[in-house]
C-alpha cells in the first residue's frame, strides 16, 4: 500500500495509502525537515498569529472520550477473578464479503414459521481522515433488493465536488466498497486562490445514496451524509546531523511525531498488543532486519507559544502547546543515509479497528 505519508494539519492507518496521495517532506535547508503539514496549513495552525483553533482541540477531546470510552468498557466487562479482559473492539463491517452474510442453520419445520425477510438493505458508511488524508468506505448487507448504489465526496465551503462513484453489480455483492484515498492538501493546491480568498481550507462531505425495491415493489430510497470523523496519526522523519537549532531534539536521530500538537498520547515499542486506545501507538523502527530496542528511545516535549487572536473579539492572547515526540538517536548499527523500515499500529477512535501504516522511509 503506503510507500510514504505526511500531513497538512487541521486546525491544529489496515494499511497505508498510495504515496501518489501523500506529500513527500521536504528536502534540504536549515531546519529540521518537519510534518509535511506545514506545507498546507489551513488557517489558524501554526503559525505566530492564530485565530483560535476550536476545530482541533474538538478533534483532541473525542479521541480523548473514545481513549476513555474503550477504558471504561474493559473496567465493566472484567473478569470475575478480578483481572480486566483486554478492552473490547467496536465491530467495523456488517460483512466483508456476500459468504460472510450468515445463513439459518437448519430450513423451518413444520411447526416454525419463517420470519419474514425485510427488503430494506443494510448499509453502513464510514468516513474517517487524518488531517488532509481522507478514508471511506460503505460496507452492505442484505443487497438483493439493491437497485443502485452511489457515493459522492464535496467540498463544502466552495461546493465542488471531489470524488463521484456508482458501484457496479459485484462492487455491492461484495459487501465492502473501499473509496480511493482522498486529500484536503490535493483539493487546496488546485484551488489555492478561492480558499485563500475565503481565509478558508477545504472541508469534505460524504454522501451515500441506495434505490432499492421495497415491500410494495416500487423503488424506496436510503440516503446518507457524513462529515469526516478525526483521527490522530503519527509520522517520522530524520533530522540530520547538522541540523542543531533544536533545543529538544538531538541532531543526527530519526523523530516520532504526531499530527497535531498534543502531549497526551502514547508509545510503545513494537508492541501492537499494548495499542488499547486511540491515543496509544506502537513504534518499529528497523534496518536491514534489526530493531531498534525500547532502551534505545526517549520521548521528549516540545512547547511553542502562540498568539492567538479571537475572530469575534479581536482580543489577543499567549497560549503555549506541547508536542510530545518520540526519538531514536542513529545507533552505529544504522548507517547515516539508507532506507528506515516503519510500521506504526494503532487504534481508530471512529470505528475501534486496528489500523497499521507500513512503509520505508528513506533518508
Amino acid at each position: 500500500m503506503s510507500e510514504e505519508f505526511s500531513l497538512p494539519c487541521e486546525e491544529a492507518e489496515f494499511r497505508p495509502p498510495s504515496a501518489e496521495a501523500e506529500f513527500g517532506e521536504p528536502s534540504g535547508g536549515d531546519h529540521e525537515n518537519p510534518d509535511p503539514a506545514l506545507e498546507f496549513d489551513p488557517p489558524g495552525s501554526g503559525r505566530t498569529e492564530l485565530p483560535v483553533p476550536q476545530g482541533r482541540r474538538r478533534a483532541l477531546k473525542r479521541l480523548l472520550y473514545g481513549a476513555f470510552a474503550l477504558v471504561l468498557l474493559g473496567l465493566f466487562f472484567g473478569r470475575a477473578d478480578g483481572r480486566t479482559q483486554p478492552t473490547a473492539v467496536i465491530p467495523t463491517p456488517l460483512y466483508s464479503s456476500a459468504s460472510d452474510i450468515p445463513l439459518p442453520s437448519a430450513a423451518p419445520t413444520a411447526e416454525q414459521t419463517p420470519e419474514p425477510v425485510s427488503p430494506v438493505p443494510e448499509i453502513r458508511p464510514v468516513f474517517f481522515s487524518f488531517s488532509h488524508e481522507h478514508h471511506g468506505r460503505i460496507l452492505l448487507g442484505n443487497t438483493s433488493s439493491l437497485r443502485s448504489v452511489s457515493v459522492s465526496v464535496r467540498e463544502k465551503l466552495l461546493d465542488e465536488p471531489v470524488y463521484d462513484h456508482e458501484l457496479s453489480p459485484d462492487e455491492i455483492a461484495s459487501g465492502r466498497f473501499e473509496l480511493p484515498v482522498l486529500s484536503t492538501g490535493t483539493f487546496f493546491e488546485q484551488h489555492m486562490d478561492a480558499f485563500r480568498a475565503n481565509d478558508g481550507w477545504p472541508e469534505f462531505e460524504m454522501k451515500v445514496e441506495a434505490r432499492y425495491t421495497g415491500e410494495s415493489g416500487g423503488e424506496e430510497t436510503l440516503a446518507f451524509s457524513l462529515d469526516p470523523e478525526y483521527e490522530l496519526g503519527i509520522s517520522v522523519s530524520y533530522m540530520r546531523a547538522d541540523y542543531t537549532w533544536s533545543e529538544t531534539v538531538p541532531p543526527d536521530s530519526f523523530v516520532v511525531s504526531p499530527w497535531a500538537e498534543t502531549d497526551v498520547i502514547r508509545y510503545v515499542i513494537n508492541d501492537p498488543g499494548a495499542v488499547k486506545d486511540p491515543l496509544t501507538f506502537s513504534v518499529d523502527l528497523s534496518y536491514n532486519g534489526r530493531h531498534a530496542a525500547p532502551e534505545e528511545f526517549e520521548t521528549v516535549v516540545e512547547q511553542e507559544e502562540y498568539t492567538i487572536i479571537d475572530r469575534e473579539t479581536n482580543e489577543q492572547h499567549q497560549e503555549v502547546f506541547s508536542t510530545k515526540k518520540l526519538v531514536l538517536r542513529r545507533p552505529d548499527w544504522i548507517p547515516e543515509s539508507g532506507a528506515l523500515h516503519v510500521v506504526f499500529v494503532q487504534r481508530l477512535a471512529s470505528t475501534g479497528e486496528i489500523w497499521t501504516r507500513e512503509f520505508d522511509l528513506d533518508y
